[in-house]
């Protein structure tokens, strides 16, 4: 007998294997259901409609000097201080692979700069 015309057939009928993204969604809607069970909670699996929608790069507001122009010489190098402070916690974060956001870094170094430059300002004018 040739190899081709011999089959072997298992007893179990064939049974095509889900994607996984098929089987992930499974999953993922069994969970929902236990959580919805067990919290009580209500939770929509409806899937969010797809917008074709250009995001630029988030733009958070950088901090304000004028609320730092009422304080005295002596509360702006204070407040400086504190930033430098928070500047080396934010370092401190990352390197101890804490949460860390990090646009805090940008806004703190901006604060301390703004601070600087008041002071600057204040001490020239006063030697005028």
């Amino acid at each position: 007998l040739r190899r081709s015309t011999l089959r072997l057939r298992s007893l179990t009928p064939y049974k095509p294997i889900q994607p996984a993204s098929t089987m992930m969604r499974a999953v993922i809607a069994m969970l929902l259901a236990i959580a919805q069970l067990s919290a009580g909670l209500v939770i929509s699996t409806a899937a969010a409609p797809s917008v074709s929608v250009r995001i630029s790069a988030p733009c958070m507001a950088l901090p304000s000097i004028d609320d730092a122009k009422n304080l005295s010489d002596e509360e702006i190098k204070q407040e400086i201080f504190n930033a430098k402070k928070e500047l080396f916690e934010l370092r401190k974060n990352v390197k101890t692979r804490q949460q860390v956001k990090p646009h805090l870094f940008t806004h703190t170094k901006h604060r301390v700069a703004q601070l600087n430059t008041l002071l600057s300002s204040r001490q020239q004018a006063s030697e005028q």
